[in-house]
């Protein structure tokens, strides 16, 4: 089962870990701090608890491909989904997306914030690749921009309503992640309050496997 992960710098796991950009070297860092290490790892555990034991094949097969580029927004994932995700060899079972905060910082309107990502989605599933998505994540000062905690809210609302109606999965990682204020928790968080610390990206992680990712698993294996 593959899996390629397309995003921005949270994707990536910034600015712990970096992927190979030429898609064959495995990058350098630290490799836990990228949720996708995380996720394999829940995956395994899962697995490992209802199997009882793991062949070598199961684990070689589960791949999670890490396709993020820090600083991107979702108009750059448009840009490469097709090289990236549509035309990977071999073919991508499914796709996790994850883009908008990039665009939240540089001021980018709303609706064409949800227009990208929406299609993002609609292009993966016209090419019969399963996509995932999740809301946009806290930061630690949701308050510090006029608007901006507004802003975001009402796209993740728009976000959550389109991928129910689409029947899209996707993990809230904004409430999975956010403190009682709405602000990304300070264990999540790197001193720039932006990108996540080793924790912060085991988090997402888990979010993405208990809100999704464990589902397919049941429908793949069981």
């Amino acid at each position: 089962m593959i899996i390629v992960c397309l995003g921005d710098s949270l994707t990536s796991g910034f600015p712990g870990y970096s992927p190979g950009i030429n898609g064959i070297s495995d990058g350098y860092g630290n490799p836990q701090s990228q949720y996708e290490y995380w996720l394999k790892k829940f995956c395994l555990e899962y697995l490992e608890k209802d199997l009882g034991s793991l062949e070598d094949s199961i684990i070689e097969n589960l791949q999670f491909i890490n396709k993020g580029i820090p600083g991107e927004l979702t108009q750059n994932l448009l840009n490469r989904i097709h090289h990236d995700v549509i035309n990977r060899k071999p073919k991508p079972h499914y796709s996790i997306i994850l883009g908008g905060s990039n665009d939240l910082g540089w001021g980018i309107p709303s609706k064409t914030i949800l227009n990208n990502i929406q299609q993002l989605h609609k292009i993966s599933r016209e090419h019969n690749i399963i996509s995932i998505g999740g809301t946009i994540p806290p930061i630690r000062g949701e308050l510090t921009h006029s608007n901006y905690k507004e802003k975001k809210g009402m796209i993740n609302q728009n976000l959550k309503t389109h991928f129910n109606a689409q029947k899209i999965p996707f993990a809230d990682l904004f409430s999975g992640m956010s403190n009682e204020k709405g602000n990304l928790r300070k264990e999540y968080a790197y001193p720039d309050g932006l990108h996540f610390t080793v924790e912060g990206y085991k988090k997402m992680g888990k979010l993405l496997f208990q809100e999704v990712v464990k589902n397919i698993l049941k429908m793949e294996f069981f």
